[in-house]
């Protein structure tokens, strides 16, 4: 399938009359559709060519290096899936020493996961594939009555990326019998939640982050952290593997 882009190419004269005069901007704008297709591939740019191909080789030496080895095959669904629950559970575990404190809980979003983890070696050019994005890690204090919002926005999206702590069900849209460590959640106790800062900053509708009382935020992405992770249980002689648990589940119809 052909796609295409619009290519515009605009020319602005800016004339500019005597102080006394108000001045006067005036455009001429023209455009045209350039097909991008497999005629790119066939022409390719030497200059361009050259300059990628100078970094390629050591970057792909980069990538095939392998940090550990996975038990099982993990891919990212929703409601909750081995490879969301791996994620968030890494996140929950390396966020006490990031940031100096104790967690109640870990968030992430299912549509920054963008790959299965296949069983087998783990390379770091997989990881890359997997989590693709730079977002770091923050944490960011939530009142229970905000982190019960929260929930619900997670319900309407059918379901995230939560650590092991967390039991929800969906019913209605809504989040119903939500659950902290077997504990239900108290709509004023403040909740440590570790996360990334694209959903600290309200992204994918997760607005009730915005209502943080106290926010940190550090300089280590989501990515290191994974990368991290699997090369400490590497070198304690353990495969990668996930707990095999629903945590977020659709209410049974009556």
């Amino acid at each position: 399938m052909k796609t295409t882009l619009l290519y515009t190419i605009s020319a602005a004269l800016l004339l500019i009359l005597p102080a006394c005069t108000a001045s006067k901007t005036e455009f001429d704008i023209n455009s045209r559709l350039i097909p991008v297709d497999a005629h790119w591939d066939q022409t390719p740019e030497p200059e361009m060519e050259a300059i990628v191909n100078k970094y390629k080789t050591s970057v792909d030496s980069i990538m095939r290096i392998v940090i550990g080895t996975s038990s099982q095959y993990m891919d990212p669904r929703r409601p909750g899936s081995l490879l969301t629950n791996l994620s968030a559970d890494i996140i929950e575990s390396e966020a006490p020493d990031l940031f100096g404190e104790p967690i109640d809980l870990a968030i992430t979003n299912i549509g920054g996961i963008r790959n299965p983890m296949m069983q087998g070696m783990i390379t770091l050019g997989e990881i890359y594939s997997i989590y693709p994005f730079d977002n770091t890690l923050c944490l960011i204090k939530l009142k229970g009555s905000d982190l019960r919002a929260l929930f619900d926005v997670i319900a309407s999206r059918k379901g995230e990326a939560v650590s092991h702590g967390v039991r929800m069900t969906i019913a209605n849209g809504k989040a119903d019998k939500l659950t902290i460590d077997g504990a239900p959640v108290d709509d004023n106790r403040i909740y440590a939640v570790a996360t990334i800062d694209y959903i600290a900053n309200g992204g994918d509708h997760m607005t009730p982050c915005l209502k943080a009382t106290e926010r940190k935020d550090s300089a280590t992405s989501l990515r290191d952290i994974i990368i991290r992770y699997i090369e400490k249980e590497t070198q304690a002689g353990r495969p990668i593997s996930a707990r095999d648990e629903e945590r977020i589940t659709f209410a049974q119809p009556r």
